[in-house]
């Protein structure tokens, strides 16, 4: 298997995602100075005391990165999973000697990865710039804990497998309806779940490891069915 994933890795052009991954970054770091800063705008407003305090903007900004990994894993996927195997690239894929099912499970297994690897470098260099800067010049009136360093990582980890598991499953809508859009409305439309279940238990971490859960096995699931729907594919 890892040599098939290496084979994946070499065929397509991952210094785009990574790019890609840099850029969502920057842009991500530019939105947690905002959440952090929003509430000092107007103190008496009861939705920007909603980014008050390191543990509510830690979630609402996690879910917030994971929306966006989420529809880039879904849009990895509609490239290299929906796209091949809807074009004339399927005839390549199936003349390989190896079974279709490894070939497709190596595909889901990089894109995966590199979600939730992106992710969580994406993440945790946010919040660590971010840690400088308050220790330099406060925003946020609070000052970080060892309590605090582990919300983020318990935080980012669940919403790093989370995007990975929600993506697939976009996928697998995507692969059913042969759509590419349809792949990443999903992927957009999924994780508005997960973003409500969150700004809803910001004090909880249990509805959204509970989500996460949901989501690995719903992931299995997808993956399986498309898994045996490309078995039964004819050039």
């Amino acid at each position: 298997m890892m040599d098939l994933m290496k084979l994946e890795l070499k065929g397509i052009t991952i210094r785009i995602y990574i790019l890609s991954t840099l850029v969502i970054t920057l842009v991500m770091l530019g939105m947690l100075y905002l959440f952090a800063y929003a509430p000092q705008l107007d103190p008496s407003d009861a939705d920007m005391r909603l980014f008050a305090g390191f543990n509510h903007m830690i979630p609402l900004f996690s879910v917030l990165n994971m929306t966006v990994f989420c529809v880039m894993s879904a849009v990895m996927y509609s490239r290299f999973v929906i796209e091949e195997y809807t074009g004339q690239r399927v005839i390549l894929l199936f003349s390989y000697p190896i079974k279709r099912g490894k070939i497709f499970i190596s595909k889901v297994m990089v894109v995966s990865l590199f979600t939730i690897i992106a992710m969580v470098l994406s993440n945790l260099i946010i919040f660590a710039i971010f840690g400088i800067s308050e220790a330099i010049s406060p925003l946020v009136g609070e000052r970080i804990t060892f309590e605090v360093i582990t919300k983020v990582i318990k935080t980012t980890a669940m919403m790093a497998v989370s995007a990975a598991g929600l993506g697939v499953i976009a996928m697998g809508i995507g692969f059913i309806r042969k759509s590419t859009p349809t792949a990443i409305i999903s992927a957009v439309l999924l994780c508005s779940l997960l973003c409500n279940i969150v700004a809803g238990s910001l004090t909880s971490t249990v509805p959204a490891l509970v989500f996460m859960a949901i989501t690995i096995i719903v992931g299995i699931l997808f993956t399986n069915t498309v898994m045996k729907k490309i078995s039964y594919m004819e050039v």
